[in-house]
């Protein structure tokens, strides 16, 4: 005997929705860009690189960056007093003794002129031959002959490791218009002189003179001030009166104390 079964209202529903969807289906070939992650562009790359830097290592590129700006504007830029001139000092690459640790040493340079600290970016694995081509600029004091070079092996969980060492005397070559690139030898565990060797590109560049803003007081016929001497915008004297300081008598008198 055949039995007629009916449809459960379940089931009709599935089946419709099924039939809803198939119809929505989009048959054709597939676009050339389907499933493809773009690279991206170089705004986009440049802020992927500034959040993924460190906080500190972000802030130093930053003041490097405003000190470059501010030495290519050299007419407005601001010279530090018992400046000699400004120093370039491009860190172009090393050549070590020894690699210190289990796996390749992760390198970077740390300067010192004067009382001014530069660092260069860290050379992953560089191991005994790091590169950097890392240039910065400094204002050279006066009486500050040699530069302290310092290297160190950056590390994830503990202290940094300084591996190598020198104090690099400044060319005097350089202060009549020449660029020197010369290898300097490095200090550390191996000896004195014995660490290997870096190499730098040293140029000085002179810088004019600040005016100084130094007043001159000076009195009149009467004895009282008569104006100030200052040095103008363009290094001229330029006199700015004074209006005569007249003498002050007494808070009070004898007979207001009594």
């Amino acid at each position: 005997m055949a039995t007629a079964s009916a449809a459960t209202p379940g089931s009709t529903t599935i089946s419709l929705s099924t039939v809803e969807r198939r119809k929505k289906v989009v048959l054709g070939e597939l676009p050339a860009d389907f499933l493809r992650v773009l690279p991206p562009g170089p705004a986009q790359h440049q802020q992927q690189q500034q959040q993924q830097m460190d906080p500190d290592e972000l802030a130093a590129r930053v003041l490097q960056q405003q000190l470059d700006g501010q030495l290519a504007m050299r007419p407005y830029a601001f010279v530090p007093p018992n400046t000699r001139g400004r120093l370039s000092i491009t860190v172009v690459e090393g050549k070590l003794a020894k690699n210190y640790g289990l796996v390749r040493m992760d390198p970077y340079c740390r300067m010192r002129v004067g009382n001014t600290v530069f660092e260069t970016p860290t050379n992953v694995n560089g191991g005994k031959a790091p590169k950097w081509n890392r240039t910065v600029h400094s204002y050279l004091p006066q009486g500050v002959e040699t530069m302290f070079v310092e290297l160190f092996d950056e590390r994830a969980f503990t202290m940094d490791e300084r591996i190598a060492w020198s104090h690099v005397p400044i060319p005097p070559a350089v202060f009549n218009g020449e660029t020197i690139d010369d290898w300097y030898p490095l200090s550390g565990q191996q000896g004195e002189g014995k660490e290997g060797m870096i190499n730098l590109i040293i140029a000085f560049a002179p810088v004019d003179t600040p005016v100084q803003y130094v007043p001159q007081h000076f009195v009149g016929p009467d004895g009282q001030p008569a104006g100030v001497v200052i040095a103008g915008p363009q290094g001229l004297p330029g006199t700015q009166p004074v209006m005569p300081v007249q003498p002050q008598g007494p808070l009070y008198t004898e007979e207001d104390a009594k």
